[in-house]
């Protein structure tokens, strides 16, 4: 049953998060009323829960006044209006949703309308997923107009253009954090004696989790100083020593920009894919492959449970989380994080979300929610 104290909640945090972004805002990107916002959540969640021809849609709801000149920026974005408005309801939204490919297009409220309805749609031309994960430089983007993102049955995103703010997921909303491996104790600790350029290697990570994101299978990443400083606690099944890059660094420094580039997405690839496999892919700093079906071995660790500190998205210690509260997966690399001195431990779990952990002064120190990072 829907709970309107919890969609309420969740647009109260998306206002406060919204409201954060300050003058990056303009006039046209201004979020609706938070009465309005409720009405069309009510409606999207509805809707996510239903299906069309056997399927759940998957779809973007934005609000964009019809007289606003905002698109004209946007030279490979296109307004489009129906002919007849289409009214804002579950029955009709239900029907139209499947025309809605999340990833290029918004289906556009017009809010001077009472009841709610459907204006049109915007379609747009985006290599945001090239972007997002470094293949590309640049690129094209989805117009950065405010909207809600349908993902799954009970799960919505209040969004800017691709970018999550929050999301709200069967009753609990979650603050996505684009700063854990760029300015944390997690990028600190990856930057602690390595060489590789940081923004290379948040790239290359990026690009890796997002890969692991669409296999759905889940899997753990453990980045260690050295493999000695790992060698008592880990059974390495399948040890396939690489290259950052498959390459050395001086061969490296000779290639192109534009072939580096074409290399990172080619080797973070490959390192996705053996996640799949049980087990956790063990890298170095300077993301060096040791090998993979990586098994921690627990037994011989003494601490059972370590001191934990999750960090909520505000940087305050979340004093509700334990470690009991977490699977098997998660409960192994807290404990692998506390044992090795200077590592990372990256999870994710089927659903997608991203936990990082290290240790720093006797506690392991957990980031949830880190979500990919668009520069």
């Amino acid at each position: 049953m829907l709970k309107m104290n919890e969609i309420r909640n969740f647009i109260d945090e998306y206002y406060a998060q919204y409201n954060l972004l300050g003058e990056l805002i303009e006039e046209d990107q201004r979020l609706p009323s938070k009465d309005v916002l409720t009405e069309v959540c009510s409606v999207l969640m509805n809707v996510s829960c239903m299906r069309e021809e056997g399927h759940f849609s998957s779809f973007r709801v934005c609000f964009l006044d019809s007289d606003s000149d905002f698109l004209d920026a946007y030279v490979y974005a296109h307004r489009l209006r129906f002919g007849n408005p289409v009214p804002f309801s579950i029955s009709a939204l239900h029907k139209l949703a499947p025309a809605i490919n999340p990833a290029m297009s918004y289906l556009v409220l017009d809010l001077k309308h009472k009841p709610l309805m459907v204006t049109g749609i915007i379609a747009s031309y985006t290599t945001w997923d090239k972007v997002i994960t470094g293949e590309l430089s640049d690129g094209s983007r989805m117009p950065m107009i405010p909207n809600f993102f349908v993902k799954a049955p009970g799960e919505i995103d209040g969004c800017l253009g691709e970018d999550t703010v929050v999301s709200y997921s069967f009753g609990s909303t979650v603050i996505s954090r684009y700063d854990v491996f760029k300015s944390t104790l997690i990028s600190d600790q990856l930057n602690a004696g390595s060489v590789l350029d940081s923004d290379e290697r948040r790239h290359f990570l990026t690009r890796v989790l997002w890969k692991v994101d669409k296999y759905r299978h889940g899997g753990s990443v453990l980045i260690v100083p050295s493999e000695e400083s790992c060698a008592g606690f880990v059974n390495v099944k399948y040890r396939l020593p690489c290259e950052f890059l498959f390459n050395d660094e001086k061969s490296l420094i000779e290639i192109s920009p534009t072939v580096r580039e074409k290399e990172l997405v080619s080797y973070a690839d490959f390192i996705a894919k053996l996640t799949t496999v049980d087990g956790a892919v063990l890298l170095t700093k300077d993301m060096q492959l040791i090998g993979f079906g990586v098994e921690i071995l627990t037994d011989k660790m003494e601490q059972k449970e370590p001191p934990m500190k999750f960090i909520a998205s505000d940087n305050s210690v979340d004093q509700s989380k334990r470690f009991t509260d977490n699977g098997t997966r998660h409960r192994s690399g807290y404990r692998f994080a506390y044992e090795v001195d200077g590592s990372v431990v990256i999870v994710i779990s089927q659903d997608g979300s991203v936990k990082a952990c290290t240790k720093e002064n006797g506690d392991v120190v957990v980031y949830n929610n880190i979500a990919l990072a668009v520069d």
